[in-house]
């Protein structure tokens, strides 16, 4: 079945409408504007010595009883799928 010229149109213009709503709406991209300060901190290695350097744990940052139980019961529960069905 052949498309007629005013469906080509249609199509064409859909198309159209859609790449300008996505060009409008898209924002620049970080590199574009030379941002170096997140690669310069990596290169220089600030602020790792603050986080990885040191043996102490964040008390906030760490699993607590209920999510740590839950790990745990999704791997049993995964053994037994694998194993039972």
């Amino acid at each position: 079945m052949r498309m007629k010229s005013q469906q080509v149109f249609s199509v064409l213009m859909l198309c159209l409408l859609a790449f300008a709503f996505f060009a409008l709406v898209a924002d620049e991209a970080a590199a574009a504007d030379k941002a170096v300060g997140a690669d310069k901190g990596i290169a220089t290695k600030q602020g790792v010595e603050q986080s990885l350097g040191n043996k102490q744990f964040d008390k906030d940052k760490m699993p607590g009883k209920l999510e740590a139980g839950l790990a745990v019961g999704s791997i049993i529960a995964m053994i037994a799928v694998v194993k039972w069905l």
